[in-house]
């Protein structure tokens, strides 16, 4: 009795010290959680304006939090807000070893669209292994969106594929998947997108040696380039236009123009892969010219460059160059090193193409060194390579995908002209004949109509007369008084603020035709003042004065949820403006940006 008793109080004394440990232990769970909730809120938040502070607290969280009590979705989230964090800050590595992550995540649940996602915050050029890595989800990633309803997002990734395939040799399905996306960029009105894909369509054509289409989507990426004012984009151009005078037109000295061109726009904040393209592109212009020295040195600097970063595509390229080199200079040991690193490099990172254009160097060496055994083997090498990559075959195919595509075009609209019924061709007949009477009758009102807005006219432009002869009075009068420029000066400044005050309360800008006759006429000021007085503060013409507070009303629009539902030319023509063009050109020039993409990621 006593030894159970004793059992009995050891229990109940045990009860009584768990309890509380338990409730102490549930309590700190969830003030855990609540804490991980709010650094989530404070890092999605931060994501765009202070990208650095999303990392400090996704990373507080990261090293904070036990991975087991983390869920697959809960850290594919914070993953997410880093990915982007470093896509922000132009971390290109990060953003890559990140994405790598999310997709091993992403697989487990499975979360097709995460993975989607990982993939499209990867911009510029990354090395081959990791577009290798990327290779195998991006099929199936372009299908995921395109399965969501996200045409612009599955452009860019037709985009990114489309480049990886040129570099594989696979032309054909490279320019379906190009021209795709370039169809989607055009059709959104996307300028900065179309640049890429414009280069690597005409990238594809020089490869099949379609010289002429080659040149004209160039021109087509220059141009747009020009227009946005994107100086990486503009180096890429004219690097491209650059090759393009060396390999096709075999004019080295434009070449080189070209390159310096380029080498101008090169920024510090570029990626370095495309200083090192570009040394590439001038190294073998120097070579084509016979002038092996500074073609040495250009492939000299570019390899320890491309060493440095881990470029291993650039290493197998600056290589081959010097390989050429020194089969120039007589030196075929030191050309035998380069090339072989050259080949072995471009086949192991499955540069079909470029080790297709390296074993030509290989053959002159074996032939020089009258190693014809070797020779042979590399012979045949060629040969089974081109078959599969160059084939007339597939030259044809690649210019075709172009024809194809223009033709369904045409198609497209000769369908839309035959799916008209015959009721609707009778009711056409009918609205014809209609049209046709109405047209007599309406002709003398049309007359009668003129002869009024005519009577109208010359009673305007009477008034008009007096009017100017009143404020020549005026004119003339305060030019006899002394006046210095600093008072002229502060007269105009009155002016605009008392502008400004109107347009903020009356909001005439929202009127389409609004013209300054009628400002200037509410001002009872001469028009050619209200001009002179926009000029002096910054406006071109005062067309561009009321699209500033048009582009405001249009912000203003998207901004507020409630217009979500409305339409683009909806919510563009509440604001004054008359037509689509010059909203798209005014909107872009307050703001930098593609309204279409604006409001897409305002409301996000």
């Amino acid at each position: 009795m006593i030894s159970n008793k004793w059992v009995g109080l050891r229990l109940l004394f045990l009860f009584f010290a768990i309890v509380p440990f338990l409730s102490c232990e549930n309590k700190s769970s969830e003030n855990g959680n609540a804490t991980r909730k709010v650094l989530l809120q404070k890092a999605e938040k931060n994501l765009k304006k202070n990208p650095d502070s999303t990392l400090f607290y996704t990373q507080k969280i990261l090293k904070n939090v036990p991975k087991n009590t983390l869920g697959e979705e809960e850290q594919i989230t914070i993953y997410q807000f880093r990915q982007k964090a470093f896509a922000t800050i132009e971390n290109m590595d990060s953003v890559v070893a990140i994405g790598k992550k999310i997709r091993v995540l992403a697989s487990k649940i499975p979360d097709p669209l995460a993975i989607a996602n990982s993939l499209l915050a990867v911009r510029g050029d990354i090395d081959f292994s990791s577009q290798e890595e990327m290779t195998n989800y991006l099929p199936g990633a372009i299908a995921t969106f395109k399965k969501n309803n996200m045409p612009f997002e599955s452009a860019r990734l037709s985009a990114s594929y489309g480049t990886i395939l040129c570099h594989k040799g696979n032309f054909v399905q490279a320019q379906s998947f190009l021209l795709d996306s370039y169809r989607v960029f055009n059709t959104l009105d996307s300028t900065k997108r179309i640049i890429n894909v414009c280069m690597n369509i005409g990238s594809t054509y020089a490869y099949t040696k379609n010289t002429k289409k080659s040149l004209e989507y160039y021109k087509k990426a220059y141009d747009a380039a020009l227009k946005i004012k994107d100086s990486s984009a503009i180096t890429s151009v004219l690097m491209n236009i650059g090759t393009f005078y060396s390999d096709d037109l075999k004019d080295q000295d434009k070449a080189l123009e070209y390159y310096q061109s380029a080498l101008r726009y090169v920024s510090k904040k570029s990626n370095p892969f495309l200083k090192m393209k570009i040394d590439y592109n001038a190294a073998v212009a120097y070579f084509s010219k016979g002038d092996l020295l500074f073609s040495e040195r250009t492939f000299q600097s570019m390899l320890a460059d491309c060493n440095k970063n881990k470029a291993y595509e650039g290493v197998a390229m600056a290589s081959k160059g010097l390989g050429d080199v020194y089969i120039k200079k007589q030196q075929p040991d030191k050309a035998l090193l380069y090339l072989k690193q050259a080949i072995h490099l471009s086949d192991s990172l499955g540069m079909s193409y470029e080790a297709l254009q390296m074993r030509p160097s290989l053959l002159t060496l074996y032939k020089n060194t009258k190693n014809y055994k070797d020779a042979l083997l590399v012979s045949e090498q060629m040969k089974t390579i081109n078959d599969s990559i160059l084939s007339a075959e597939k030259q044809n195919a690649v210019n075709e995908l172009e024809i194809k595509y223009q033709s369904e075009k045409k198609e497209t609209e000769i369908l839309n002209l035959k799916a008209l019924s015959k009721s609707h061709q009778l009711m056409l007949f009918g609205l014809s004949f209609f049209v046709v009477v109405l047209f007599f009758v309406l002709r003398r009102q049309n007359r009668l109509y003129k002869e009024k807005q005519h009577s109208y006219a010359v009673l305007m432009q009477q008034y008009k007369e007096v009017r100017l002869d009143k404020l020549s009075e005026q004119i003339v009068t305060s030019a006899k008084e002394p006046n210095t420029a600093e008072e002229a000066a502060l007269n105009n400044l009155d002016l605009y603020t008392q502008l400004i005050a109107y347009y903020e309360k009356e909001k005439p800008y929202l009127n389409a035709k609004l013209k300054a006759a009628e400002i200037a006429k509410i001002f009872q000021v001469p028009q050619r003042t209200i001009s002179a007085t926009l000029k002096e503060n910054g406006h071109n013409s005062f067309n561009h004065f009321n699209n500033k507070f048009r582009v405001a009303d249009v912000k203003r629009q998207f901004e507020d949820a409630s217009c979500s539902v409305l339409k683009m030319e909806i919510i563009s023509s509440r604001a004054g403006f008359g037509n689509k063009q010059s909203f798209y050109s005014a909107f872009e020039e307050f703001t930098g940006l593609n309204p279409g993409f604006y409001r897409a990621e305002i409301l996000k």
